[in-house]
């Protein structure tokens, strides 16, 4: 028997020492909570029929898709108390850029909450380059005044977007050059991408931008086109990813006057030979269609950028864009945290289009995707 217990004892060390050395088994997470590990989360608002927002949203009536398929909602949070950072992007003008900066001001003053909020206000375009070397991030809507009011309407960042098309005559013969600068260089675009990476708490991220539609055309020729297609998509998909979302206001709501027959009445069609007039006015009329089309293409393009990313495009004529800076303040302080359990095949591919809905709403802000950030 003592020998027994003898050869025993190293046995009983050796199952002593195992149990130290394995780690203690940790208990399996139930499925909803290895749910909840993966959620994705997404800024929304919604309005009703007459433009108000909805408030009091719950998970019952927030439904969110992705490829026709309902996802799990997990929670639904009030965002009002997260804290703002705003962007505000005026866009250099000889004849609106006032306007623009009193909307600048009055945004600022109606959004600006004390205790975290924070703007910053660039311009982009213009006849002169920007010089300040440091943008800051100010906390004080009388700071934000006090720059804006102090900015100039010729000086600005270079632009992403940028095309136009030139008639040139030569007597009666029509040649046009069309120009464009899109996708390529430093631009105000880096600027804003820097300004909402550079402060990593959670917070409510919008810019408010003004825009020529003009500017966004597609142009013509597949070159272009696809320049054009690819910057704006490049666009769209990092704010998605930054959460950021769009707030536009165009600077032109209705099309332009011709810049061809309709805009020269005085134009003389007098042939050089037989059936030359009729030639010119003919490539005339197609000239402003096309352009016409351009313009809604361009405007359309603009309306991307902001229902992409969760905002909203605003076209208005009143002073100072009084009525756009009341919507786009509404929307900001209305604003929703929903948050929904992706597809288990949600790494395969980085950006996922989704539908967000929400019952009895007329409309619903809300990106139209969302990204997922590849490991490391």
């Amino acid at each position: 028997m003592r020998l027994i217990k003898i050869l025993m004892l190293p046995f009983l060390l050796a199952v002593a020492v195992f149990a130290q050395v394995m780690p203690q088994q940790e208990p399996q997470p139930s499925p909803a909570q290895r749910a909840m590990e993966h959620t994705v989360s997404v800024l929304i608002s919604a309005t009703d029929g007459h433009g108000n927002p909805i408030r009091e949203l719950t998970k019952e009536s927030v439904t969110v898709s992705e490829n026709n398929q309902a996802l799990h909602t997990a929670q639904v949070q009030e965002a009002s108390d997260l804290p703002l950072d705003l962007g505000i992007v005026l866009l250099a003008s000889k004849q609106k850029f006032e306007q623009e900066q009193a909307a600048a001001i009055a945004l600022a003053q109606r959004v600006m909450k004390p205790g975290g909020d924070k703007v910053f206000v660039i311009t982009a375009t213009g006849d002169k380059p920007w010089t300040t070397p440091n943008i800051p991030w100010l906390t004080d809507p009388a700071a934000v005044a006090g720059l804006v009011r102090g900015l100039d309407k010729n000086t600005g960042l270079p632009d992403l977007f940028f095309f136009d098309i030139a008639t040139n005559e030569v007597g009666v013969q029509r040649s046009n050059i069309q120009t464009y600068s899109m996708g390529t260089g430093f631009s105000a675009f880096d600027v804003i991408w820097a300004m909402m990476k550079n402060d990593p708490r959670p917070a409510r991220r919008a810019v408010v931008i003004f825009r020529l539609p003009t500017a966004h055309r597609p142009g013509f020729g597949e070159k272009v086109t696809r320049a054009s297609d690819e910057t704006h998509n490049r666009v769209i998909t990092v704010a998605q990813s930054l959460g950021v979302s769009f707030f536009t206001i165009g600077l032109e709501d209705i099309l332009p006057e011709s810049e061809t027959t309709r805009a020269k009445i005085q134009r003389d069609y007098m042939p050089t030979h037989e059936g030359n007039s009729v030639g010119t006015r003919e490539y005339d009329a197609k000239l402003d269609r096309a352009k016409e089309l351009q313009y809604i293409a361009g405007r359309q393009n603009v309306e991307r950028i902001a229902d992409e990313t969760g905002g909203r495009p605003l076209w208005t004529s009143k002073k100072n864009f009084s009525d756009a800076i009341e919507e786009i303040a509404s929307e900001l302080s209305a604003r929703y945290i929903v948050s929904f359990v992706p597809p288990d095949k949600s790494a395969v591919s980085p950006i996922h289009p989704i539908k967000v809905q929400v019952s009895g709403a007329a409309h619903v802000s809300a990106p139209r995707a969302y990204i997922v950030q590849p490991p490391g």
